[in-house]
């Protein structure tokens, strides 16, 4: 070499570990873009903090950076219409894949979501799961209850790789998804029929739909009986407040919260007004009775067979969720509706739920297809993947025992050691249905799931941070079910070095 000459060497890109893709096509370009069954309607370059919808706040969106827009309608089926999103940072992509579910019934692209992944420096992409609006479509188009069950779930992430491949010259380095309630059913789904959609899934929220309907409009039956089962939300506050009084002292931390709320057995009878009286600090015996029909859950009264399980002490304050307002639960109400009886002038006034014969109805064949239960996820296991449930012990929406014996019945299906490697449940004390409403903390599930896969050494104990009302800052350890948070006896409660992981 010539005294004075550098040898330049052309290396690859590092970006967290992974290696980047080349600089970003033109986004508009990519409406030419070729893939089976799919045409791509728009594809447009949005300038950092300038994305808007024709409907909604343009200030929610205000902090997005800049991304290539990407939207497309899927059709499978002569009778599919998905049309999906895909979200592509500009700038900076940190090489990784978010997959969005879509809530509830579905019928709209997640834009929330997805701006929450973009934020995170992900690529990402949703569909409305294949109609708009409601699930009337159920009562003449089963194709689209397919959509709608499994298929949009997993055409989402196959079309976005293709469409990252074409813009960014390679795929995701990571994939995952991270599903609650309507989107744990795409989530579940992963992990059972389509394993190599993602590399890593988490769930929460667990859905089980033909089954949580019952529990929802159980809820509301037992409140509104008669008028005297009513219970006010002021009286659900009384009756919390009792639980907490009671059972907070057996995780020997007094702080409000329930570590584990499986110990506490609270009769609402404790709080029974006086015969014949009623006061703003106790429950009448209706009310009483309604509170312990909906902790025992929604449950056969022929065979006393529980069709789904109830919620857990300490969550009380949610119940309203299920409980008030003018009508049942929007959910249950339209899946009622639509899957179940088949009927668009069905309502829950004129012809009651029946919980010894409506089961039947509602597990026919055609709606199984919007369930994804089954415990087998070997091929998933066996091909690298990792499953993190993580469970708010106060979901109200969809009770965690679900995930519970989910969790019980992968590990029997698949062997112990299996899931010992690749599966993890984590209950979270207060936390409510999907994001982190309720909790102690936080932690970040998309970079747990890939430090997991990246190390193939699954979490022994996840630490969750949020802030304290003087300014500080509370960690408090989540351990991996059964096993549970138990504080050392000195310290503060607020450091999770206090804490240690043991059994029940």
């Amino acid at each position: 070499m010539l005294p004075g000459v550098v040898l330049l060497v052309s290396v690859p890109l590092l970006v967290q570990g992974v290696q980047a893709a080349q600089a970003p096509a033109v986004c508009e370009n990519l409406t030419d873009l070729s893939l089976p069954y799919t045409t791509i309607t728009a594809a447009e370059h949005i300038a950092a903090g300038q994305f808007r919808l024709a409907t909604g706040n343009a200030a929610a969106y205000a902090d997005l950076p800049a991304f290539c827009r990407v939207a497309a309608t899927v059709k499978p089926t002569p009778s599919s219409d998905i049309k999906m999103e895909a979200w592509l940072p500009a700038n900076g992509w940190n090489g990784t894949f978010e997959g969005r579910g879509s809530s509830g019934i579905g019928g709209s692209v997640p834009y929330n979501d997805l701006a929450t992944s973009l934020r995170a420096g992900y690529a990402t992409a949703g569909s409305d799961t294949g109609h708009a609006g409601d699930s009337s479509y159920a009562l003449t188009e089963p194709e689209k209850v397919i959509d709608f069950g499994y298929r949009s779930g997993h055409e989402v992430p196959v079309k976005a790789k293709a469409i990252m491949a074409a813009y960014y010259g390679s795929g995701p380095a990571f994939s995952f998804i991270n599903g609650c309630g309507g989107s744990a059913v795409t989530a579940q789904n992963a992990i059972q029929r389509y394993p190599g959609d993602y590399d890593a899934v988490a769930i929460t929220g667990m859905s089980d739909k033909t089954h949580h309907i019952f529990h929802q409009m159980w809820n509301w039956d037992a409140t509104h009986l008669n008028e005297a089962s009513y219970i006010s939300p002021e009286k659900y506050v009384v009756l919390h407040d009792a639980v907490i009084q009671q059972c907070d002292v057996l995780d020997r931390v007094l702080d409000g919260v329930l570590e584990n709320p499986l110990l506490c057995k609270f009769d609402p009878a404790s709080i029974q007004c006086a015969a014949g009286t009623d006061g703003a600090s106790c429950l009448t015996a209706p009310q009483v009775t309604a509170v312990r029909k909906i902790y025992a859950g929604a449950t056969n009264p022929l065979t006393h067979q529980q069709i789904f399980p109830g919620p857990q002490p300490g969550s009380e304050i949610t119940w309203t969720r299920t409980t008030t307002g003018d009508a049942p639960f929007r959910l249950s109400e339209n899946f009622f509706k639509y899957f179940v009886f088949k009927d668009e002038s069905w309502n829950s006034k004129e012809h009651p739920v029946n919980y010894a014969t409506d089961v039947a109805l509602a597990d026919a064949p055609e709606n199984l297809v919007v369930n994804a239960l089954s415990p087998d996820i070997s091929e998933f296991v066996a091909s690298g993947g990792k499953l993190l449930l993580w469970e708010g012990w106060n979901d109200t929406y969809i009770p965690p025992d679900l995930a519970i014996d989910y969790y019980n019945s992968v590990v029997n299906t698949i062997g112990s050691l299996s899931a010992q490697e690749s599966v993890r449940l984590f209950m979270v004390p207060n936390k409510e249905h999907c994001g982190w409403e309720g909790a102690l903390g936080e932690f970040d599930v998309g970079a747990e799931l890939k430090r997991w896969v990246d190390t193939d050494v699954a979490p022994e104990r996840i630490i969750i941070s949020g802030s304290i009302e003087n300014g500080g800052t509370r960690t408090r350890p989540l351990c991996p079910h059964p096993q549970v948070a138990t504080f050392t006896g000195t310290g503060s409660i607020d450091d999770a070095a206090n804490f240690s992981c043991n059994a029940p």
